[in-house]
């Protein structure tokens, strides 16, 4: 009697070792995809965080660049009598922009939640009646998203935190030979501190396999997750 030595087909032996591998194989490819999506994910929300306070800094330092020490500005052309003031969490200082025949004044206000104000000297009315009066324009919040975040909690959160400010040594008088206050000096640089919170979710990547009998729902599968 010959014994037949071609069999059909794969032991269970060698289903199993099968399916641990491709087990194997499929569990290193979700890693590396959820590692690579994650650190792109991430990078993106930093990105866009250091995005928007660039704009709310370069907001800042336009005004700023056109600011005029308003020490000596006359009383009459101040906004309701207002100086130049620089606190940690508000600056306020006239501007001065536009061609040589054409200034404008202004009184720009910033704040450390990202709201800007601004006050323009304007001409009012016609000839004799014609005279110059300050109007104020619509606020506008730079950071209009300060602290709110989103549905999806991917939006960087950025938080101002306070002005600082260099003055130059020695003591400033001002037209009338009053000391000025250093919060009421044009100082020669102003920073700001901020911080960004960066939100993002994290998964656990895994695969499922059937098992060696190549039947789900048995108590041979092999079942990972995605959460």
């Amino acid at each position: 009697m010959k014994t037949n030595k071609n069999r059909a087909g794969f032991s269970m032996v060698e289903v199993l070792v099968a399916s641990t591998i491709l087990i194997v194989i499929v569990m290193m490819m979700a890693m590396l995809f959820q590692q690579t999506s994650v650190a792109w994910r991430t990078g993106l929300i930093r990105a866009n965080g250091f995005m928007q306070l660039r704009s709310y800094i370069g907001a800042i330092q336009r005004d700023a660049s056109a600011a005029i020490d308003a020490k000596n500005l006359p009383d009459e052309l101040r906004y309701s009598d207002e100086k130049q003031s620089f606190q940690p969490g508000e600056i306020s200082f006239y501007t001065l922009t536009g061609k040589e025949d054409e200034r404008t004044l202004k009184f720009i206000t910033h704040d450390t939640s990202g709201r800007r104000t601004e006050r323009v000297m304007e001409l009012s009315g016609a000839g004799q009646a014609a005279n110059w009066a300050w109007k104020e324009k619509t606020p506008s919040q730079i950071l209009n998203f300060l602290s709110k975040g989103s549905s999806s909690g991917d939006d960087p959160t950025i938080s101002p935190s306070q002005f600082e400010f260099k003055w130059a040594s020695g003591t400033e008088y001002d037209s009338k030979g009053q000391t000025v206050n250093n919060n009421n000096r044009l100082p020669l640089y102003i920073s700001v501190g901020a911080e960004i919170v960066q939100r993002g979710t994290l998964y656990s990547v895994g695969a499922a396999s059937a098992g060696p009998d190549m039947k789900w729902d048995t108590q041979d599968d092999i079942r990972t997750w995605v959460k």
